[in-house]
């Protein structure tokens, strides 16, 4: 008898303490702490209640707490905390690469699920070299992720949405295709709570080494032109990110994956882009006036010409075909390297609804949130160039303006060359209509997680609507 209640036993006392540790970290982030993070998308005023769903332990010291936080106008959110300890880390790890369950303080369980098995980290799957240099991905993040050993990059969500993780399903698709520009596929971590709901927790991928963010590295390379300091800023890496974007729709489409095969889409499908277009507007106007009342006043004023742009969604011309796709694409989710381009973080746009993110959308939609990145990198960088009395040392916004179409350019040529297909060519009125909806959507996501940000979807529609934005605003 001793040789089941003892161990039965010595879990209860883990939890116990797991639960300790967890009320002492809850309490020392409190609700100001956690309205206050980045990678809680809430507002000090959205917080009523926070309380712990479950804690999970991890090794000697580890663990991640479920906190569901009651807001005064909506729907609980489920939120993520990780203990800090490494332990916390090399336990996700392990759980990804390996499989296994552990269960939870309040009854939920975690649960393993490797990748393929020839595609394995080259850590040892014991975890005898897993537990050495964990460290974090610095930079600004809605999750949190730590390299492990210099060869594995584990990310946990910190913010948790019900039903099949997006990510994990789209790379785990990805994983059987040689070749997709997007890093090794280790696993991932899936947690059950008490009350049925599943999804994943955490996902383990290979760390990309001698990569860099191709926002930073652009952005500080048009500094530098502009500050006189360079020739023109070379326009081939935007070919390049072309060309891995063409890639990995092509490698979607023919995944094999049978919920994700391509089909057409239907006037419903398109019926129902300008009807969330259409409340992207109107959210992005709320989301600007409550942090900018001038510029949200500017954006009232240019409704009308940004209807007749949304109206593309509907009468645009031709049979448009749809996939799964990226669907947050931009330079910051790009790494470029010195042998590849690296596509990461597949959770899709933050702004959206998850349901809607997991759905089928047009390849265009990528490419019109790469096409207003390259707008944004640009204006990003001359921010960066001006000098002390006010203006670039080297070149001002018409060169630059110069630079973002042959940039645009660069990348829609590379695209055509990562699809295989030469002849593509995008139906202009569509992509133009999506470009809109993304800038739209840029500044709920400004207004959300960084308003300091906002000065980029001003420069972006501002570009888009040209002459009439200067004449309406």
């Amino acid at each position: 008898m001793s040789s089941t209640t003892e161990p039965r036993a010595e879990l209860n006392r883990a939890l116990q303490d797991l639960a300790a540790r967890a009320d002492t970290a809850v309490a020392a982030l409190g609700p100001d702490g956690l309205a206050g993070a980045r990678w809680s998308g809430l507002a000090r005023a959205d917080v009523d209640h926070v309380s712990i769903r479950d804690a999970f332990p991890l090794g000697t010291g580890g663990g991640v707490v479920v906190l569901s936080v009651s807001r005064h106008d909506g729907a609980p959110v489920l939120l993520t905390l990780p203990l800090d300890d490494p332990a916390t880390w090399t336990g996700l790890h392990q759980l990804a690469i390996v499989g296994g369950t552990v269960v939870g303080t309040h009854g939920g369980q975690l649960e393993g699920r490797p990748g393929p098995a020839s595609n394995p980290p080259s850590v040892d799957r014991a975890g005898a070299r897993s537990t050495q240099g964990v460290r974090p991905i610095p930079g600004d993040q809605s999750h949190t992720s730590m390299v492990l050993g210099e060869e594995s990059i584990v990310k946990l969500y910190r913010r948790l949405t019900a039903g099949p993780n997006l990510e994990a399903e789209t790379l785990r698709a990805l994983a059987g295709r040689p070749g997709a520009p997007v890093p090794d596929w280790h696993g991932s971590v899936d947690v059950t709570l008490s009350d049925g709901d599943v999804t994943s927790i955490a996902i383990d991928q290979a760390f990309i080494h001698d990569a860099a963010d191709a926002f930073e590295v652009v952005a500080d390379g048009l500094a530098v032109w502009l500050a006189g300091g360079s020739e023109t800023m070379a326009t081939a890496i935007l070919h390049d990110i072309g060309s891995a974007t063409g890639r990995l729709h092509r490698d979607l489409a023919q995944s094999g994956d049978s919920g994700l095969a391509p089909r057409p889409a239907t006037p419903g499908d398109r019926a129902a882009w300008v009807g969330a277009a259409l409340s992207t507007l109107e959210r992005a106007i709320s989301a600007v006036g409550a942090i900018d009342g001038r510029e949200a006043v500017r954006l009232e004023r240019v409704r009308p010409s940004i209807g007749r742009i949304l109206d593309g969604l509907m009468t645009s011309s031709g049979a448009t075909m749809l996939q799964r796709i990226h669907g947050d694409l931009h330079l910051g989710q790009v790494l470029p390297t010195p042998d590849r381009v690296v596509i990461i973080d597949f959770e899709g746009d933050p702004t959206r609804d998850p349901e809607d993110r997991r759905s089928m959308s047009s390849p265009l939609r990528d490419i019109a949130g790469m096409l207003r990145s390259i707008d944004h990198v640009a204006r990003s960088g001359l921010r960066r160039a001006r000098l002390p009395g006010g203006t670039p040392g080297n070149a001002g916004s018409g060169a630059l303006e110069e630079w973002i179409e042959a940039a645009r350019a660069a990348f829609m040529t590379g695209y055509g060359t990562g699809l295989e297909d030469p002849e593509w060519r995008p139906d202009p009125g569509l992509l133009r209509a999506f470009e809109l909806d993304k800038e739209l959507a840029e500044f709920i996501y400004a207004a959300a997680y960084l308003p300091t940000w906002i000065y980029a979807p001003m420069g972006g529609i501002r570009a888009l609507l040209g002459k009439d934005f200067e004449a309406l605003a």
